[in-house]
Protein backbone atom coordinates (compact mmCIF):
# COMPACT_ATOMS: atom_id res chain seq x y z
CA UNK A 1 0.00 0.00 0.00
CA UNK A 2 1.23 3.77 -0.82
CA UNK A 3 2.30 5.39 1.87
CA UNK A 4 1.15 8.91 2.41
CA UNK A 5 2.69 11.28 4.31
CA UNK A 6 1.08 14.38 5.52
CA UNK A 7 3.40 16.74 6.77
CA UNK A 8 1.41 19.94 8.85
CA UNK A 9 3.83 22.11 10.05
CA UNK A 10 3.65 23.70 12.21
CA UNK A 11 4.25 27.38 11.25
CA UNK A 12 7.79 28.44 11.57
CA UNK A 13 9.30 25.31 11.58
CA UNK A 14 11.17 25.38 8.73
CA UNK A 15 8.30 24.49 6.02
CA UNK A 16 8.72 26.81 3.47
CA UNK A 17 12.37 25.80 3.13
CA UNK A 18 11.95 22.40 3.20
CA UNK A 19 8.87 22.30 0.74
CA UNK A 20 11.09 24.98 -1.82
CA UNK A 21 13.23 21.48 -1.78
CA UNK A 22 10.80 19.21 -2.49
CA UNK A 23 9.47 20.95 -5.06
CA UNK A 24 12.38 21.85 -7.09
CA UNK A 25 13.24 18.51 -6.77
CA UNK A 26 10.47 16.41 -8.17
CA UNK A 27 11.78 14.79 -10.92
CA UNK A 28 14.66 13.47 -8.88
CA UNK A 29 12.18 12.55 -6.36
CA UNK A 30 10.31 10.69 -8.68
CA UNK A 31 13.53 8.31 -9.05
CA UNK A 32 13.62 7.28 -5.89
CA UNK A 33 9.98 6.66 -6.00
CA UNK A 34 8.25 9.76 -4.27
CA UNK A 35 5.85 11.73 -5.37
CA UNK A 36 5.79 15.15 -4.58
CA UNK A 37 2.37 16.41 -6.59
CA UNK A 38 1.64 19.84 -8.12
CA UNK A 39 -1.77 20.03 -6.41
CA UNK A 40 -2.83 23.44 -7.70
CA UNK A 41 -2.95 21.66 -11.06
CA UNK A 42 -6.62 19.33 -9.77
CA UNK A 43 -8.00 22.10 -7.09
CA UNK A 44 -8.27 25.66 -7.06
CA UNK A 45 -7.53 27.93 -9.99
CA UNK A 46 -3.26 27.85 -11.00
CA UNK A 47 -1.31 30.20 -8.77
CA UNK A 48 0.58 32.87 -10.90
CA UNK A 49 4.56 32.57 -9.39
CA UNK A 50 6.47 29.92 -8.79
CA UNK A 51 6.96 30.20 -4.76
CA UNK A 52 3.09 29.66 -4.18
CA UNK A 53 2.75 26.54 -5.94
CA UNK A 54 5.59 24.98 -3.32
CA UNK A 55 2.63 23.92 -0.77
CA UNK A 56 -0.19 22.19 -1.12
CA UNK A 57 -2.06 24.86 0.87
CA UNK A 58 -5.07 24.36 -1.73
CA UNK A 59 -6.18 20.93 -0.08
CA UNK A 60 -7.23 22.20 3.36
CA UNK A 61 -8.39 24.96 2.04
CA UNK A 62 -10.78 22.89 -0.13
CA UNK A 63 -11.31 20.69 2.48
CA UNK A 64 -12.20 23.87 5.17
CA UNK A 65 -14.92 25.41 2.15
CA UNK A 66 -15.93 22.00 1.47
CA UNK A 67 -18.67 23.68 -1.27
CA UNK A 68 -19.50 21.83 -4.49
CA UNK A 69 -16.23 22.83 -6.70
CA UNK A 70 -14.49 21.77 -3.58
CA UNK A 71 -16.24 18.47 -3.14
CA UNK A 72 -15.56 17.83 -6.78
CA UNK A 73 -12.11 18.92 -7.33
CA UNK A 74 -10.89 16.57 -3.92
CA UNK A 75 -12.70 14.03 -5.64
CA UNK A 76 -10.92 14.30 -9.28
CA UNK A 77 -7.34 14.40 -7.06
CA UNK A 78 -8.07 11.60 -4.92
CA UNK A 79 -9.06 9.97 -8.24
CA UNK A 80 -5.42 11.13 -9.63
CA UNK A 81 -3.61 9.65 -6.59
CA UNK A 82 -5.27 6.30 -6.75
CA UNK A 83 -4.17 6.03 -10.37
CA UNK A 84 -0.55 6.98 -10.45
CA UNK A 85 -0.31 5.13 -6.69
CA UNK A 86 1.79 1.90 -8.44
CA UNK A 87 4.38 4.15 -9.70
CA UNK A 88 5.10 5.45 -6.45
CA UNK A 89 5.87 4.33 -2.37
CA UNK A 90 5.58 7.04 -1.40
CA UNK A 91 3.61 10.46 -1.81
CA UNK A 92 3.86 13.86 0.44
CA UNK A 93 2.05 16.33 1.11
CA UNK A 94 2.59 19.04 2.84
CA UNK A 95 0.63 22.49 3.91
CA UNK A 96 1.32 24.17 7.71
CA UNK A 97 -2.42 25.59 6.84
CA UNK A 98 -3.71 22.44 7.61
CA UNK A 99 -1.98 23.00 11.23
CA UNK A 100 -4.88 25.61 12.29
CA UNK A 101 -7.40 25.01 9.54
CA UNK A 102 -11.09 25.35 10.23
CA UNK A 103 -14.12 24.90 8.24
CA UNK A 104 -16.69 26.42 6.55
CA UNK A 105 -19.44 26.17 8.69
CA UNK A 106 -22.01 26.92 5.99
CA UNK A 107 -21.00 23.50 4.42
CA UNK A 108 -21.27 21.37 7.30
CA UNK A 109 -23.08 18.15 7.17
CA UNK A 110 -25.48 17.08 10.22
CA UNK A 111 -23.37 14.49 11.38
CA UNK A 112 -20.66 17.77 10.88
CA UNK A 113 -22.68 19.55 12.69
CA UNK A 114 -23.47 17.96 15.88
CA UNK A 115 -19.69 17.63 16.12
CA UNK A 116 -18.96 21.55 15.75
CA UNK A 117 -19.66 22.87 19.51
CA UNK A 118 -15.97 23.32 20.30
CA UNK A 119 -12.80 24.53 18.47
CA UNK A 120 -11.55 20.93 18.92
CA UNK A 121 -14.86 19.36 17.22
CA UNK A 122 -14.00 21.47 14.19
CA UNK A 123 -10.81 21.04 13.98
CA UNK A 124 -11.71 16.78 13.98
CA UNK A 125 -14.14 17.82 10.75
CA UNK A 126 -11.29 18.86 8.81
CA UNK A 127 -8.93 15.60 9.62
CA UNK A 128 -12.69 13.03 9.12
CA UNK A 129 -12.77 14.73 5.64
CA UNK A 130 -8.83 14.32 4.93
CA UNK A 131 -9.01 10.57 6.17
CA UNK A 132 -12.02 10.06 3.58
CA UNK A 133 -10.52 11.88 0.77
CA UNK A 134 -7.25 9.41 1.63
CA UNK A 135 -9.13 6.15 2.39
CA UNK A 136 -7.29 3.22 1.12
CA UNK A 137 -3.52 5.10 1.68
CA UNK A 138 -1.25 4.13 4.45
CA UNK A 139 -1.55 7.47 5.60
CA UNK A 140 0.37 9.27 8.62
CA UNK A 141 0.66 12.98 10.03
CA UNK A 142 4.21 14.43 10.30
CA UNK A 143 4.06 17.26 12.81
CA UNK A 144 7.05 19.96 14.08
CA UNK A 145 6.64 21.75 17.79
CA UNK A 146 8.59 24.83 18.48
CA UNK A 147 8.77 25.39 21.82
CA UNK A 148 6.11 27.43 22.56
CA UNK A 149 7.03 31.06 23.57
CA UNK A 150 9.32 30.94 21.01
CA UNK A 151 6.88 29.87 18.29
CA UNK A 152 4.09 32.76 19.78
CA UNK A 153 7.10 35.77 18.84
CA UNK A 154 7.31 33.83 15.58
CA UNK A 155 3.65 33.64 14.73
CA UNK A 156 3.20 37.11 16.10
CA UNK A 157 5.95 38.31 13.88
CA UNK A 158 4.77 36.51 10.73
CA UNK A 159 1.22 37.42 11.59
CA UNK A 160 2.27 40.96 11.62
CA UNK A 161 4.29 40.66 8.68
CA UNK A 162 2.91 38.56 6.19
CA UNK A 163 -0.80 38.16 7.26
CA UNK A 164 -3.80 41.13 8.58
CA UNK A 165 -2.75 41.12 11.75
CA UNK A 166 -2.77 44.20 13.81
CA UNK A 167 -2.93 42.57 17.03
CA UNK A 168 -0.51 43.28 20.21
CA UNK A 169 1.05 40.87 21.62
CA UNK A 170 -0.82 40.27 24.42
CA UNK A 171 -3.90 40.01 22.02
CA UNK A 172 -2.41 37.84 19.94
CA UNK A 173 -1.71 35.29 22.86
CA UNK A 174 -5.73 35.02 23.26
CA UNK A 175 -6.54 34.39 19.24
CA UNK A 176 -6.91 30.97 18.15
CA UNK A 177 -5.54 29.54 21.27
CA UNK A 178 -5.66 26.31 19.37
CA UNK A 179 -2.69 26.67 18.39
CA UNK A 180 -0.76 26.43 21.43
CA UNK A 181 -2.30 23.85 22.69
CA UNK A 182 0.16 21.23 21.41
CA UNK A 183 -1.54 18.24 23.09
CA UNK A 184 -5.02 19.22 21.86
CA UNK A 185 -3.57 19.12 18.48
CA UNK A 186 -1.79 15.68 18.74
CA UNK A 187 -5.03 14.09 20.40
CA UNK A 188 -6.93 15.67 17.01
CA UNK A 189 -4.78 14.19 14.65
CA UNK A 190 -4.72 10.80 16.11
CA UNK A 191 -8.07 10.35 15.77
CA UNK A 192 -7.55 9.86 11.95
CA UNK A 193 -4.11 9.38 11.73
CA UNK A 194 -0.69 7.79 13.10
CA UNK A 195 1.20 10.59 14.37
CA UNK A 196 4.79 11.27 14.44
CA UNK A 197 6.10 14.45 16.57
CA UNK A 198 9.42 16.02 16.45
CA UNK A 199 10.93 19.08 18.46
CA UNK A 200 12.00 21.51 15.97
CA UNK A 201 15.02 22.61 18.14
CA UNK A 202 15.90 19.80 18.25
CA UNK A 203 15.78 18.48 14.61
CA UNK A 204 17.42 21.82 13.72
CA UNK A 205 21.03 20.69 15.47
CA UNK A 206 22.92 19.35 12.31
CA UNK A 207 20.99 20.34 9.77
CA UNK A 208 17.12 20.45 9.58
CA UNK A 209 16.63 19.76 6.11
CA UNK A 210 18.59 16.67 6.35
CA UNK A 211 17.07 15.51 9.05
CA UNK A 212 13.65 16.31 7.88
CA UNK A 213 14.31 14.37 4.91
CA UNK A 214 15.39 11.69 7.24
CA UNK A 215 12.23 11.78 9.22
CA UNK A 216 10.38 11.90 5.73
CA UNK A 217 12.23 9.01 4.92
CA UNK A 218 13.40 10.10 1.01
CA UNK A 219 17.00 9.73 1.18
CA UNK A 220 19.89 11.86 1.19
CA UNK A 221 19.08 16.05 0.86
CA UNK A 222 19.31 17.94 -2.21
CA UNK A 223 20.98 21.35 -2.88
CA UNK A 224 18.81 23.70 -1.20
CA UNK A 225 18.36 26.96 -2.48
CA UNK A 226 19.17 29.81 -0.01
CA UNK A 227 17.06 32.11 -1.34
CA UNK A 228 13.99 30.27 -0.51
CA UNK A 229 14.89 30.37 3.14
CA UNK A 230 12.25 32.67 4.68
CA UNK A 231 14.51 35.47 6.79
CA UNK A 232 12.59 37.48 9.91
CA UNK A 233 12.16 41.10 10.16
CA UNK A 234 13.71 42.86 13.24
CA UNK A 235 11.14 42.72 16.19
CA UNK A 236 11.03 46.27 15.97
CA UNK A 237 10.37 46.81 12.68
CA UNK A 238 7.17 44.51 13.04
CA UNK A 239 6.08 46.87 15.45
CA UNK A 240 6.91 49.91 12.27
CA UNK A 241 4.88 47.90 10.39
CA UNK A 242 1.59 47.30 12.56
CA UNK A 243 1.70 50.88 13.14
CA UNK A 244 1.34 51.64 9.19
CA UNK A 245 -1.28 48.33 8.82
CA UNK A 246 -3.31 50.08 11.64
CA UNK A 247 -3.76 53.20 9.26
CA UNK A 248 -7.68 53.97 8.01
CA UNK A 249 -6.12 52.85 4.25
CA UNK A 250 -2.90 51.82 3.11
CA UNK A 251 -1.94 49.62 -0.36
CA UNK A 252 -0.55 46.36 -0.03
CA UNK A 253 2.39 47.61 -3.03
CA UNK A 254 2.76 50.28 -0.03
CA UNK A 255 2.96 47.87 3.03
CA UNK A 256 5.47 45.65 0.82
CA UNK A 257 7.99 48.30 0.17
CA UNK A 258 8.39 48.41 3.73
CA UNK A 259 8.69 44.82 4.49
CA UNK A 260 11.63 44.80 1.99
CA UNK A 261 13.32 48.06 3.64
CA UNK A 262 13.08 45.73 6.70
CA UNK A 263 14.17 42.92 5.24
CA UNK A 264 17.67 44.19 3.87
CA UNK A 265 20.08 43.64 6.55
CA UNK A 266 21.63 47.61 6.18
CA UNK A 267 18.95 48.95 7.27
CA UNK A 268 19.35 47.10 11.18
CA UNK A 269 20.33 50.03 12.09
CA UNK A 270 16.60 51.99 12.72
CA UNK A 271 15.79 48.83 14.08
CA UNK A 272 18.08 48.26 17.34
CA UNK A 273 20.93 47.13 15.55
CA UNK A 274 22.17 43.84 17.00
CA UNK A 275 20.64 44.39 19.93
CA UNK A 276 18.41 41.26 21.08
CA UNK A 277 14.29 41.94 21.87
CA UNK A 278 11.51 39.97 22.85
CA UNK A 279 8.00 40.38 23.40
CA UNK A 280 7.51 38.62 26.60
CA UNK A 281 7.63 41.16 29.33
CA UNK A 282 8.64 38.46 32.26
CA UNK A 283 10.37 35.32 32.46
CA UNK A 284 7.06 34.46 34.87
CA UNK A 285 4.88 35.21 31.61
CA UNK A 286 6.70 33.63 29.36
CA UNK A 287 6.69 30.16 31.24
CA UNK A 288 3.28 30.42 32.52
CA UNK A 289 2.19 30.69 28.90
CA UNK A 290 4.68 27.29 28.08
CA UNK A 291 2.82 25.44 30.98
CA UNK A 292 -0.45 25.80 29.69
CA UNK A 293 0.70 25.11 26.08
CA UNK A 294 2.03 21.79 27.22
CA UNK A 295 -0.32 21.03 29.61
CA UNK A 296 -1.75 18.27 27.81
CA UNK A 297 1.54 17.40 26.08
CA UNK A 298 4.32 15.63 28.59
CA UNK A 299 6.15 13.98 25.92
CA UNK A 300 7.37 17.27 24.62
CA UNK A 301 10.63 17.56 25.50
CA UNK A 302 11.87 21.22 24.76
CA UNK A 303 15.07 22.88 25.57
CA UNK A 304 14.75 24.99 28.58
CA UNK A 305 14.29 28.51 28.10
CA UNK A 306 16.88 30.94 29.36
CA UNK A 307 16.00 32.11 33.01
CA UNK A 308 15.84 35.63 31.68
CA UNK A 309 14.25 37.44 28.80
CA UNK A 310 15.20 39.94 26.32
CA UNK A 311 15.06 43.53 26.30
CA UNK A 312 11.23 44.32 25.62
CA UNK A 313 10.31 45.33 22.11
CA UNK A 314 9.30 49.04 22.57
CA UNK A 315 8.39 51.50 19.22
CA UNK A 316 8.16 55.24 20.42
CA UNK A 317 6.93 58.04 17.86
CA UNK A 318 10.20 59.03 17.65
CA UNK A 319 11.43 55.60 16.58
CA UNK A 320 8.75 55.67 13.61
CA UNK A 321 9.11 58.67 12.92
CA UNK A 322 13.31 58.12 12.05
CA UNK A 323 12.03 54.80 10.61
CA UNK A 324 9.90 56.41 7.89
CA UNK A 325 12.14 59.23 6.92
CA UNK A 326 14.95 56.49 6.22
CA UNK A 327 12.38 54.86 4.35
CA UNK A 328 11.17 57.30 1.95
CA UNK A 329 14.58 58.21 1.29
CA UNK A 330 15.50 54.49 0.36
CA UNK A 331 12.47 54.71 -1.88
CA UNK A 332 13.53 57.16 -4.02
CA UNK A 333 16.56 56.09 -4.26
CA UNK A 334 16.24 52.51 -5.15
CA UNK A 335 12.77 53.00 -6.69
CA UNK A 336 13.96 51.77 -10.48
CA UNK A 337 15.38 48.62 -8.31
CA UNK A 338 12.00 48.36 -6.46
CA UNK A 339 9.96 48.72 -9.41
CA UNK A 340 12.01 45.68 -11.47
CA UNK A 341 11.48 43.67 -8.53
CA UNK A 342 7.65 43.94 -8.15
CA UNK A 343 7.51 43.52 -12.06
CA UNK A 344 9.45 40.35 -11.64
CA UNK A 345 7.43 39.36 -8.54
CA UNK A 346 10.38 38.68 -6.30
CA UNK A 347 8.77 38.35 -2.90
CA UNK A 348 10.51 40.66 -0.23
CA UNK A 349 11.84 38.09 1.97
CA UNK A 350 14.11 36.88 -1.52
CA UNK A 351 16.98 39.76 -0.81
CA UNK A 352 19.91 37.66 -1.86
CA UNK A 353 20.74 40.30 -4.78
CA UNK A 354 22.08 43.88 -3.95
CA UNK A 355 20.25 47.04 -4.40
CA UNK A 356 20.99 48.56 -7.56
CA UNK A 357 21.68 45.74 -9.54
Amino acid sequence: MTKVIIHVGSHKTGTTLLQSVLADNRAALKERGVYYPETYRFIGKKRSTAISTNAHFEVPKSLGIYGAQDREELAGFRQHLLEIRQEYSKIILSAETFYRMLPNKTNLSTAERSAATNIRGLRSIIFARLAELLDGFDAEILVYFRRPDSFAESMYTEGIVNGKSTRSFEEFQNFQKFRFDYGAQIATFKQFFPVRHFVYENRAKGGLIGNMFSDLGIGAVFQQDAVMERRSVPKPATLWLRRFKKLPKFTKRAFNQRKLFAYLPEHRRFFGDDTTYGFWRTPKERDAFTAEALRYAPELDFPAAPSTVPEVCEWSQDDHAKAEAAFRDWREREQDWIKQRRKNRIKPFMIDRDPGE
